[in-house]
């Protein structure tokens, strides 16, 4: 049997004939798809052209389907309930996607920021659900470009051209030690006073071990690295217990110093982490985002006492 070869018919003439047989009407067609009426005409003698037959008897004051236009009317018909079906559920996905807010951190800010800012934009705007997501900033990076995450507050160091920031926290890197530690008296200290005391350090991907390894590189020192760890909790137990020191965002260190189980120390020359919010530059127009971060623009800090 020999192949028929395509007709190459756009949809969008299947959908004019559609109408215009539903309505029965060329104008009423036109109108309901927001088109001229000559344009519906167009469609309608281009389909008949291409299939080689009449869809439409037409005369004066009178509107009937030729056989073939009864046929083509009932697969149309099909046609045009599955696009409204898709139309549904895509327009579900959109309203799910935008309903969520998916918010990638650091551990340590997980616990010592995301609670004041979630909450204060949650009361603000309830209609958004959040979730967190916690990994190291160099992961975190990875799951906005993977559009695991919406935004993310993050050490802002190298980042990808691809985002969009919004500075948010100027944080101030501090020597931790035990209290009984020899360096727990001094009012401040040195990089090269480190250079023999074990040394505990956040592991890779993280930005303040970036920003520690570097001063330490301008200074030539090589530091006697105890411990890498993935968690602040931990490098904050080992500190506490004498087992090393360790240079951490002195934010992430209040509670331990209050409760007198870490003591910090200013370094001589002071290191600071820069975090911000990021998200993709073409995720701007997300409604969730953008309303998250307007939040934070306008009431963000004022939640977190800085």
């Amino acid at each position: 049997m020999e192949k028929m070869s395509p007709l190459n018919i756009s949809l969008n003439s299947f959908i004019v004939f559609h109408e215009v047989a539903k309505f029965k009407s060329f104008s009423r067609a036109a109108e309901e798809l927001f088109v001229s009426q000559p344009a519906v005409s167009k469609h309608i003698r281009q389909l008949e052209q291409k299939i080689g037959i009449g869809l439409i008897q037409r005369g004066k004051g009178k509107f009937d389907l030729t056989e073939t236009g009864r046929i083509l009317f009932k697969h149309t018909h099909k046609i045009c309930s599955h696009l409204l079906e898709i139309e549904s559920v895509l327009g579900h996905l959109k309203e799910d996607h935008h309903s969520v807010l998916k918010i990638g951190t650091t551990e340590s800010y997980s616990k010592c920021l995301m609670p004041q800012l979630l909450s204060g934009f949650q009361n603000s705007f309830p209609s958004f659900k959040i979730t967190l997501d916690v990994g190291n900033s160099e992961e975190i990076e990875k799951s906005l470009l993977a559009y695991k995450n919406d935004v993310a507050l993050i050490g802002a160091s190298k980042i990808c051209t691809k985002f969009e920031s919004i500075p948010f926290l100027k944080e101030e890197l501090v020597l931790i030690v035990s209290p009984t530690h020899p360096l727990a008296k001094k009012a401040s200290v040195s990089l090269k006073e480190l250079g023999g005391s074990p040394f505990i350090i956040r592991g890779k991907g993280s930005t303040a071990r970036k920003i520690v390894l570097q001063a330490f590189n301008d200074v030539a020192i090589h530091p006697s690295l105890l411990v890498e760890a993935a968690s602040s909790e931990f490098i904050k137990q080992w500190v506490s217990e004498g087992y090393g020191v360790s240079i951490i965002v002195k934010r992430t260190v209040e509670e331990e110093e209050k409760r007198g189980i870490i003591k910090t120390v200013p370094l001589l020359k002071k290191l600071y982490l820069e975090a911000a919010f990021f998200y993709l530059k073409e995720e701007r127009f997300n409604p969730a985002i953008k309303a998250f971060i307007n939040y934070i623009k306008n009431k963000g800090k004022n939640l977190i006492n800085i």
